[in-house]
């Protein structure tokens, strides 16, 4: 049975998590419910606020009387069982990482152990004034939900239907796979009529996988939607999508499987591609993951390469070279992750994924969000766990979110 910690060293360890968090480095499940555990204790704001509150820390350090710097930095090594930093002080220090570096580290560090020092050893008579956190409600995460609508009108709700044979549209048999994907499948016993769509559509909190009547795959995003044919027949397979959808097409030469999505027209070659066409985002964006794919917009197009991203705005289309494939796929692995984000960009991405709408009081919050965290987490944990700095924000109900500055 692990020894339970004394107060100096739960707030070590707990300010250890937190930085490692804000550094963008992963967690496990265990680490995050402790961590989101004790930053929603009210006896913890005060410490979480100093934190935050470089400045401040910085002058506290300052006033410290007979602080050994470097006994500080030793210690708090120490109790984090980290590798000492480089002190640049011996002469035979060959260490490729620049002095300044080094002293950065450092004082990170020192700055975090000050923070400690100052919530846990100080008297009481001199505590700091913090607003007491008010206990929020929560969001969970979404899930694998869709509707597919049927050429007729019917729509079947996927997440709730059995397994096998949900529906017959012509000589075709629609079909839920024990995995949850919906396939479809020809059926020589039925009549051949005319090829019928289908449209297959997450809501907000949703995703889902699906297998086109010619064997490529496609898994949608919260919130987005593809139309189809259940049978490829002419000299093109031609799908509609709006949202975002990645697609692991399977290539057929001379029936080119072409994809629209707002103003543009992707046309595979051989191709894994991903699509980020939601309304409410700045561009069309379609990166390129494997093979080769020609991107059609405003009269201009480009081929894309591995690693290419194609976006289209106000009838132009530009190219990115060098793209973060693990970033752009993140959504489909599991993870939200976000590079300089701005809380617009971040909230979009919640809002889909937590089915909730998100209402901006007074000013809207500068600052950019960086790192990776899971998306099986609460809204929550989410919020807290990207945050460089607090967020101030109320949960309203189970559909609205409130930010204030």
């Amino acid at each position: 049975m692990e020894q339970e910690k004394n107060p100096v060293e739960q707030a070590l360890y707990m300010v250890s998590l937190l930085y490692q968090q804000r550094e963008g480095k992963s967690l496990t499940a265990i680490e995050w419910q402790q961590l989101d555990a004790w930053m929603t204790d009210p006896g913890n704001a005060g410490l979480i606020d100093l934190l935050d509150d470089r400045q401040r820390l910085v002058e506290e350090l300052k006033a410290l009387e007979d602080y050994d710097s470097d006994a500080a930095v030793r210690n708090i090594f120490e109790q984090l069982e980290l590798p000492l930093p480089e002190t640049g002080k011996d002469k035979k220090d060959k260490s490729p990482i620049p002095l300044i570096r080094r002293i950065a580290v450092a004082a990170v560090f020192l700055v975090i152990a000050t923070a400690v020092w100052l919530m846990v050893r100080r008297p009481a008579a001199a505590p700091v004034a913090v607003q007491p956190l008010q206990k929020q409600m929560d969001i969970t995460p979404g899930g694998n939900k869709a509707i597919l609508t049927l050429g007729n009108g019917a729509r079947i709700v996927l997440d709730s239907s059995a397994a096998g044979t949900i529906a017959h549209q012509g000589s075709i048999a629609v079909v839920k796979l024990s995995d949850g994907q919906v396939a479809y499948q020809p059926t020589a016993n039925l009549p051949t009529d005319s090829v019928v769509y289908n449209t297959l559509s997450t809501p907000r909190g949703g995703v889902y996988q699906l297998t086109l009547p010619d064997g490529s795959k496609a898994w949608l995003n919260a919130a987005s939607s593809i139309t189809y044919p259940t049978a490829f027949t002419g000299n093109q397979r031609l799908i509609r999508i709006t949202g975002e959808v990645y697609f692991e097409v399977a290539h057929r030469p001379n029936q080119p499987f072409k994809v629209q999505a707002g103003d543009q027209l992707i046309e595979d070659m051989a191709t894994a591609f991903d699509i980020d066409a939601y309304s409410d985002e700045p561009a069309v964006v379609t990166t390129l993951t494997e093979g080769k794919a020609r991107v059609a917009a405003g009269g201009m197009s480009h081929i894309l390469a591995p690693g290419q991203q194609a976006q289209s705005h106000n009838g132009g289309l530009t190219l990115s070279a060098d793209v973060d494939i693990a970033q752009v796929l993140a959504w489909k692995n599991g993870s939200f992750s976000f590079r300089h984000a701005d809380l617009p960009t971040v909230m979009r991405q919640l809002s889909r994924w937590y089915a909730i709408d998100v209402v901006y009081e007074g000013s809207i919050p500068s600052g950019t969000f960086d790192g990776e965290i899971g998306r099986g987490l609460t809204l929550n944990q989410v919020l807290q766990g990207l945050a460089q700095t607090r967020i101030h924000y109320v949960i309203e109900s189970s559909h609205k979110i409130i930010i204030r500055p």
